[in-house]
């Protein structure tokens, strides 16, 4: 399947499609061994090499994928949402029990030491962190996400949700066409949230609603890092439920592409 916007765009990165499944595709590029690091490096290589690429629930790594990507909470009980919560927020200067977590820093590898002692700072102080980790959409289902290219989609094959990596004047054409039809507020979303829940869990909770939107990403640096030797830094991601993407496309066939105005940026 090749996208009707991304050839009006030309864009440089066509669309991805996320797939869930229960079974491990044989013919995808995934994390070797247990742990499988950060899934947005392999995110990065569908998107620009047009690698088909999948992870797993058993190569989970970090405290965010979990319910990123539908797979529970991440969390068994309180003390691991605090210890996450500080972590998002400002390290050992926002923990509630300061000695307890240095003590779990000291059983850390030493080059994730500092990276948690000084935290991410995602959050400007716990407590935020706290409600924000606690208001994640959760979902548990399925045991591996698949990223393919649009094109490499077989017959019959549905995905999940469909992932735009634009630039500044390809995002705009496509937030036009998304507020084109709309009367509300809100026609994009922006969760503080990690670059996998953006492409993930957030996009699977506007599946679930009459209205969906697009959400933007990533504005975590962490996945950013990931993602940098693949995608130059000016890119952004735009994540959509699959049936608004379906619309956005029917939508785009009248739409500002076809104006003069559009081809003055060709």
């Amino acid at each position: 399947m090749q996208s009707k916007i991304s050839q009006e765009l030309n864009m440089k990165f066509p669309p991805i499609a996320l797939i869930k499944s229960d079974e491990k595709p044989e013919d995808a590029i995934g994390p070797k061994g247990e742990k499988g690091g950060c899934v947005m490096s392999f995110v990065a290589q569908t998107i620009a090499k047009r690698k088909t690429t999948y992870f797993g629930r058993e190569h989970i790594s970090c405290g965010g994928i979990n319910v990123g990507f539908g797979w529970g909470s991440g969390f068994a009980n309180e003390d691991m949402i605090d210890f996450q919560a500080t972590f998002l927020s400002l390290g050992v200067d926002s923990a509630p029990d300061r000695e307890a977590y240095e003590e779990r820093l000291n059983h850390m590898p030493k080059h994730s030491q500092e990276m948690f002692r000084h935290g991410e700072r995602i959050y400007c102080d716990f407590e935020t962190a706290k409600e924000s980790i606690k208001n994640r959409p959760v979902y548990d289902e399925g045991q591996y996400v698949i990223f393919k290219g649009l094109e490499n989609l077989k017959d019959g094959e549905i995905p999940e949700s469909v992932v735009f990596t634009v630039n500044p004047i390809e995002l705009t054409a496509i937030i036009q066409i998304n507020t084109s039809f709309r009367l509300d507020g809100t026609y994009i979303l922006t969760p503080q949230a990690s670059a996998c829940q953006t492409i993930g869990c957030f996009t699977f909770k506007e599946s679930d609603s009459d209205n969906p939107k697009p959400v933007l990403g990533p504005i975590d640096f962490a996945g950013r890092s990931k993602m940098k030797h693949f995608i130059p830094n000016e890119y952004l991601t735009l994540s959509m439920p699959w049936k608004l993407f379906l619309k956005l496309e029917e939508v785009s066939k009248n739409s500002v592409l076809q104006t003069d105005l559009w081809k003055k940026f060709l």
